[in-house]
């Protein structure tokens, strides 16, 4: 898998780049059997906790700790690779 990557893949999955950034995503999956992998886990794993938590929207102080926790993830996966 590519850490390059995985650094964009939540930007993506939010719907979150610019056109041409998004055919890059594209275009690298189509290639990366590996990263295609992660990718098609993690709509998996997103459309899962869409579906089980629709009824209710998590406190703001638990999805500041997530978005945290996930920018301290990032910065880590960065620094090794």
């Amino acid at each position: 898998m590519c850490h390059e990557f995985m650094e964009e893949l939540y930007a993506y999955l939010d719907g979150e780049m610019s056109a041409q950034d998004c055919e890059d995503i594209q275009q690298h999956l189509r290639e990366c059997a590996p990263c295609r992998a992660e990718y098609e886990r993690d709509v998996r794993l997103k459309e899962l906790i869409r579906r089980s938590c629709a009824c209710q929207p998590a406190p703001s102080e638990l999805r500041q700790r997530i978005v945290t926790s996930i920018h301290t993830s990032v910065t880590v996966v960065r620094r090794q690779g």
